[in-house]
């Protein structure tokens, strides 16, 4: 699963993620919305890891819950930088590119 290119992407995103909720000291005291970004970044990854052993119609529907959770973190790094005016634009633009990912993969499983 390691070689799983999406599985290694989401993972360096989760990274980004923690490193952005440690710095800005403003943000960091938002406790409900740190825990909720992190929680949804570390969810990208988990539900990956937790159906791609699991059946094809398993593996797409972890890949769907991925997908929603991708959403999450973009929608939570927007509020991020309309509350906290931090610029939160790469990360999000990663985030796009890793949900198109997700779909695109998902698609294919479907044929």
């Amino acid at each position: 699963m390691e070689n799983l290119h999406i599985y290694k992407n989401s993972i360096e995103l989760v990274k980004e993620i923690y490193k952005l909720t440690y710095e800005p000291a403003r943000l960091k005291n938002d406790y409900s919305l740190v825990d909720q970004l992190r929680r949804a970044s570390v969810s990208i990854p988990a539900n990956i890891a937790e159906g791609y052993f699991r059946t094809k119609k398993q593996f797409m529907n972890h890949l769907k819950i991925s997908s929603g959770s991708a959403n999450e973190v973009i929608a939570l790094l927007i509020i991020v930088q309309e509350v906290y005016k931090i610029d939160v634009s790469k990360t999000k633009s990663s985030y796009n590119v890793l949900r198109n990912q997700i779909l695109a993969l998902s698609n294919k499983l479907k044929k």
